[in-house]
């Protein structure tokens, strides 16, 4: 189960790595960097684009909220991991519940085969009076 979240955690992070570098490169395209000299000390910047403010504004807003949620959704799946500082004993019992998880699943699954083994010798079985009986309306095995 914590690999299985672990790995959900991993998505959600290249997720919101994704998620940033599109939103860097919106930013980008809506009002893009703006040059910066130093003229005798004094910083002089270029003209910033014709970008309004309203609309850098408003897309960053809208940018920022999808990552906020791409934290949330990380922050849940965390929440759901075991405690890293589990006591020993802790551990012990949650490794026993699952080695008996574990043994109750391997019995079923021996049940199962064994199942599925009895029907495919039926099916053998089956294939063979088939193939037996198809050989002899063909003439070409003896009674």
């Amino acid at each position: 189960m914590s690999s299985d979240l672990l790995t959900e955690v991993q998505r959600l992070l290249r997720d919101m790595n994704d998620q940033f570098a599109v939103v860097i490169e919106q930013l980008v395209q809506i009002a893009p960097p703006v040059s910066i000299e130093i003229d005798n000390g004094q910083l002089v910047a270029e003209e910033p684009s014709s970008t309004s403010q309203a609309e850098l504004q408003s897309k960053a807003v809208e940018l920022s909220k999808g990552i906020a949620q791409r934290f949330k959704d990380i922050n849940s799946v965390i929440d759901k991991l075991p405690e890293v500082y589990e006591p020993p004993e802790s551990q012990d019992s949650r490794i026993s519940a699952l080695l008996h998880e574990h043994h109750a699943l391997r019995k079923e699954l021996g049940v199962i085969m064994q199942e599925a083994e009895r029907k495919l010798e039926e099916i053998h079985g089956c294939y063979e009076v088939i193939s037996q009986h198809t050989l002899r309306q063909a003439g070409k095995m003896g009674s």
